[in-house]
């Protein structure tokens, strides 16, 4: 018999209109969860909550940009009154940059900065008294294997807000443990979604970190979604303040 392992739970996914983001959602629901999509891509989430509902999940579409604290308040407010609880919220919603330090634009750091930090904590500030009204909860936040490597792979902006991803995390599982809330952090290699593509339709320098990685390619979607997964799960019911780092060996991080 198929023991569904989100069965009851509802959550609430940022980045949910592609890549990872999306995939989890389509994960999520399939394990039994009702799925909040929140994403600024409206083409992009009736898509996803379209692929949930023909699977025979549940999902709603709640467009809204991050990166405004009022739209994130109406946000988790439309996912409450949608499913009646929030359990899981999922930060996975990013933006990315590719430009060297002495080309980056004060434009350029307020931009990923507002979306990939301070988007975090909106989303974290605003679900917690939902989360607390459901009798507690669990939260994965999306950081990068860059913010330990100091990888050049994506700017000094992206790396930054990727260290503030799991500083926040830590903080608040040590503060909502209390409340029954866990806190942890994933930190993926570089994985094939639109937000690395270079603009040709490919990964950016794909063939040259496949050579660098161990297991010898990069991440799919499904490999993140999976590790969130088992995050939200029961199976990792004594983990919080916990960054897991998935990247297929390419960092071994004090080797």
């Amino acid at each position: 018999m198929e023991i569904k392992r989100l069965l009851g739970d509802a959550a609430v996914v940022t980045g949910a209109a592609s890549g990872i983001g999306k995939q989890t959602a389509i994960t999520f629901a399939k394990e039994g969860a009702m799925v909040a999509c929140l994403d600024v891509n409206e083409d992009g989430l009736r898509e996803t909550v379209r692929e949930i509902e023909a699977a025979g999940g549940r999902a709603v579409s709640v467009a809204a940009d991050q990166s405004d604290s009022k739209q994130v308040k109406a946000a988790m407010k439309a996912a409450w009154d949608a499913f009646g609880k929030i359990t899981i919220l999922v930060n996975c919603a990013a933006a990315i940059n590719y430009k060297p330090i002495q080309d980056t634009t004060d434009e350029d750091w307020n931009r990923i900065m507002s979306i990939n930090a301070s988007g975090y904590f909106y989303c974290l500030r605003e679900v917690y008294p939902y989360m607390k009204q459901s009798g507690g909860g669990r939260i994965v936040q999306f950081s990068s294997s860059t913010a330990f490597s100091g990888s050049g792979f994506a700017n000094i902006a992206y790396t930054a807000s990727k260290a503030a991803a799991f500083g926040m995390s830590k903080h608040a599982a040590g503060l909502w443990a209390k409340d029954n809330i866990r806190v942890n952090t994933i930190c993926p290699g570089l994985t094939e979604t639109p937000i690395t593509n270079a603009g040709d339709g490919k990964v950016k320098d794909k063939e040259a970190h496949e050579k660098a990685i161990p297991l010898g390619r990069i991440a799919k979607p499904d490999d993140m979604a999976d590790v969130v997964l088992f995050l939200v799960s029961n199976e990792s019911r004594y983990m919080t303040g916990t960054t897991l780092h998935v990247n297929g060996g390419k960092y071994i991080y004090g080797s």
